[in-house]
């Protein structure tokens, strides 16, 4: 088994799962529904650097894979750039005011699991660059 084609490709899914929670919200809700630039606003940087950097993550696990960059370069960004979503993230959780969160109508409940989601999917896209790193490395 190729441990370095699969530990990339687990941290490609996950990057693009996170960049797609963090997206969804902003398709999904209604404009009006609620307080949708609080939601994103929510902590130090609000979530949107987390969506930014994980459409960058895809490309660091592209080019990484494809060797269009040296491999240990790629991994050692993938790492640093996934630590740093799922520490965004974490924080931006925790810093998200309930009355923003439950302040969507009953249809937009979801959002209040909308967060967990978004930690999962950096969760998952830091065990993929963690494994990937350890095996170029």
């Amino acid at each position: 088994m190729d441990v370095e084609r699969f530990a990339s490709t687990i941290g490609l899914v996950g990057a693009t799962l996170l960049a797609v929670a963090v997206a969804v919200p902003a398709v999904a809700v209604e404009s009006g529904a609620g307080e949708m630039a609080a939601y994103y606003a929510a902590g130090p940087f609000g979530i949107s650097l987390v969506g930014m950097l994980a459409l960058l993550e895809v490309i660091v696990f592209l080019s990484g894979r494809q060797e269009r960059t040296d491999p240990a370069v790629a991994a050692g960004l993938a790492f640093v750039l996934s630590l740093s979503m799922l520490g965004l993230s974490v924080v931006w959780t925790f810093a998200i005011d309930p009355n923003v969160l439950f302040s969507f109508p009953q249809q937009y409940s979801w959002l209040s699991y909308h967060r967990w989601t978004v930690i999962g999917a950096a969760a998952i896209t830091f065990v993929g660059a963690a494994g990937y790193a350890r095996n170029i490395v």
